[in-house]
């Protein structure tokens, strides 16, 4: 709750700080989302503990999914070998050898044992290996069966930890994006009153001219009436009107500049090759944002295909007019784009969630980088670059 309290004083401040009407700018806007990076800097911590559980926790699912296979096969694999000890029990007692000392062979201690096994192999010709399975199935059978208890038991409090740990994360960064939103609906009801206020100036001066013009007009048809009056054979002549040259377009962003992916408050860290689920390492970043946050093109590009499985949810693969290809996983839903559309840098294409795999009290975007459409690199560092 202090973090939260300091996150929400400190964006407060960083609103009222921009000046009234008509002064919120691209810059601020960028000014705004520095400082909401900073200050959610102090929730880094959090955020890398909710990466690092979510990491230890996909670890830990596929530790007890494993478990529960060598389990099952150690089972398998001591009844098959007890069965084979039962057909020599009988062996031995039809011969000469009692049963019971190979039941006392089974429940021998490990100082026991190599006499026990060398008298049996003596009188009866016992097979050492058959009875050696058995004692190493039954000694992993009780290994495993003790970690997967311990698996299980960490399995639920990691659990715990990390829907409370990702629900503080979230409490922070839909504070932050309440704010950087406000910034953003500020900067475009301005710049609305600003083009408003430019075309009632654009009126007013072409109101102006007009007037000018008509009062030349005037004047030079009064000359031409006075000239005609003194009968001197001159003719007046008028300026023509002066016009306003037009307002210059916006500049055009530099080719090659880039967008964040995520368009607001955002936490993420390098988790590059971390375990993930069914023994998977990761191929992209998580960048963890308020469910619902825009998500934008990294670049120009063209949307190259939309899809939805079970895995990654609803995704967008993206391919820039660089060549290279950008991958946007676990999508809430789809802006209105499709197959084959083009869109500038900082064009919304979806909308952040938690469809898929992902787990629904962790609203994230996977994001991943393949230059120039081949194999996936460590996208952190291009991340990190356009998003601060």
């Amino acid at each position: 709750m202090k973090k939260l309290a300091r996150l929400l004083s400190g964006l407060l401040v960083l609103a009222m700080a921009v000046p009234a009407f008509a002064q919120v700018t691209d810059d601020d806007i960028a000014r705004a989302r520095q400082e909401v990076n900073r200050i959610t800097s102090e929730s880094a911590e959090l955020g890398q503990a909710v990466i690092d559980a979510y990491g230890r926790q996909a670890s830990l699912d596929h530790e007890i999914e494993n478990l529960n296979s060598s389990i099952e096969f150690a089972r398998i694999k001591i009844a098959e070998t007890e069965d084979r000890l039962e057909e020599l029990a009988v062996e031995l007692y039809m011969g000469s050898t009692s049963g019971v000392s190979l039941s006392i062979l089974f429940s021998a201690t490990d100082q026991e044992y190599p006499a026990g096994m060398e008298y049996l192999r003596q009188v009866s010709g016992v097979d050492e290996s058959v009875v050696d399975q058995l004692r190493t199935f039954r000694d992993e059978l009780d290994q495993q069966t003790l970690r997967l208890g311990e698996a299980l038991d960490e399995q639920v409090v990691l659990a715990a930890e990390l829907e409370e740990l990702a629900g503080e994360l979230q409490a922070d960064l839909v504070a932050a994006q309440q704010i950087y939103d406000e910034l953003v609906q500020r900067q475009a009801e301005e710049e609305a009153e600003r083009q408003r206020q430019e075309e009632e100036r654009r009126r007013r001066e072409a109101e102006a001219e007009a007037a000018a013009a008509a009062a030349a007009a005037a004047a030079a048809a009064a000359g031409a009436s006075s000239s005609d009056d003194s009968g001197d054979g001159t003719t007046a002549t008028t300026a023509p009107p002066t016009t306003t040259a037009p307002a210059p377009p916006p500049p055009v962003p530099p080719p090659g500049s880039g967008a964040c992916p995520v368009a607001g408050a955002v936490s993420f860290s390098d988790s590059w090759g971390a375990p993930r689920s069914g023994g998977r390492t990761h191929k992209g970043v998580d960048m963890i944002a308020a469910r619902g946050v825009p998500i934008v093109a990294v670049f120009s590009g063209a949307i190259y295909r939309l899809s939805n499985s079970s895995l990654g949810g609803k995704s967008i693969y993206f391919r820039s007019d660089a060549g290279d290809m950008y991958y946007y996983a676990h999508l809430d839903d789809f802006a209105d784009v499709g197959p084959g559309q083009s869109v500038p840098a900082g064009h919304v294409i979806g909308y952040n969630g938690s469809t898929g795999n992902a787990p629904s009290w962790l609203p994230h975007l996977h994001f991943e980088y393949h230059p120039g459409g081949g194999s996936p690199v460590n996208p952190y560092p291009l991340v990190k670059e356009l998003c601060g």
